[in-house]
C-alpha cells in the first residue's frame, strides 16, 4: 500500500519547505526551499552545529589565505 505522500508524487512536483537537512532524505523531495529564515532556522538546530562549526572554519581558513597574499 503507498503512503499519501507516494500517491501525491505520481501526480504533482513535491517541495520541501524547510532547511532541515534530515527530513528533505527522509521524504526526497524533488526540490526544496532556499527561504534564509527556514535555513536559519534549521541552522540553529543541534544536530547541524558541527556543520557550522565546519563552514565557519573553512571561511576563516580561507580569510586568512587571501590576506595573506594581499
Amino acid at each position: 500500500m503507498m503512503s499519501q505522500l507516494d500517491e501525491l508524487k505520481k501526480y504533482t512536483t513535491v517541495v520541501a519547505d524547510t532547511g532541515d537537512i534530515e527530513s528533505i532524505k527522509k521524504f526526497a523531495p524533488q526540490d526544496a526551499t532556499t527561504n534564509p529564515s527556514l535555513v536559519l532556522k534549521a541552522a540553529q538546530l543541534p544536530q547541524y552545529q558541527p556543520l557550522i562549526a565546519d563552514a565557519i572554519g573553512k571561511a576563516r581558513r580561507r580569510r586568512q589565505r587571501r590576506n595573506a597574499i594581499d
